[in-house]
């Protein structure tokens, strides 16, 4: 139904303005026969042309009502896309600091696992040979630890 009454406007203007045109430069008498309306042709055209013009306002009307909500929904539909991209680059971004976090405490860990290793390897060592210089390696060690230590 919104389709045909979108299109009656144009045609009603395009027949208007064509019976305009014929009453105005076709018609070879003053008057037309009817006892209602006695108009002289000349007002009949002209008031063909102005019905014709009143149709022609109301197509521009509905085409740039028509117009307006084309484009209104086109920009909903990039502000949804939008939301969208964001919502994701969001989501991108938390698991991104996620594998960040899980990263850094894996190397903590390894961290730690390479500092417990280097003491039991340390402690093993004095433990088989207790020389001055594994005492001073393991002095050493527990001063890094208590600097450093988590």
């Amino acid at each position: 139904m919104t389709s045909f009454l979108a299109l009656l406007p144009r045609g009603l203007t395009t027949f208007l303005y064509a019976v305009a045109a014929l009453l105005r430069f076709y018609a070879d008498t003053d008057t037309i026969p009817i006892q209602l309306l006695p108009l002289t042709i000349l007002q009949w055209s002209f008031l063909a042309f102005a019905l014709g013009t009143a149709a022609l306002l109301a197509n521009l009307g509905l085409e740039w009502h028509a117009g307006n909500q084309s484009r209104n929904r086109e920009i909903e539909a990039r502000e949804r896309e939008t939301r969208r991209d964001d919502l994701a680059d969001e989501e991108r971004a938390k698991a991104d600091r996620e594998r960040d976090r899980a990263a850094q405490e894996r190397e903590r860990a390894a961290g730690r696992a390479r500092i417990q290793n280097r003491f039991f390897l340390l402690q093993t060592r004095h433990q088989l040979a207790p020389s001055p210089d594994t005492r001073a390696a393991l002095a050493d060690f527990l001063s890094f630890l208590q600097e450093y230590g988590d």
